[in-house]
């Protein structure tokens, strides 16, 4: 998540539409989730970090969120909703 997206996540939070732009929706990233863990593990890497992500990332597409881009979640670590 570096390069070309952290311009794409700063305009995103600049305008509050987190919805411009998205490549890859969060709901479509959320039903990913039951993959990473073993993905991290396959290449070595500890599951452990990747859990608080996801919880938010669960919690996000509730309240209507699931067309936005991963930056939506920023609002959930702001306290927002």
């Amino acid at each position: 998540m570096a390069g070309p997206s952290v311009g794409q996540t700063a305009r995103q939070l600049a305008s509050g539409d987190y919805t411009a732009g998205v490549a890859s929706r969060l709901a479509v990233q959320v039903a990913g989730v039951p993959t990473f863990p073993n993905t991290a593990e396959q290449q070595g890497v500890g599951p452990e970090l990747l859990t608080p992500c996801f919880t938010l990332m669960r919690r996000r597409p509730a309240p209507g969120g699931g067309e936005e881009d991963l930056t939506g979640v920023i609002d959930l670590l702001a306290g927002e909703r």
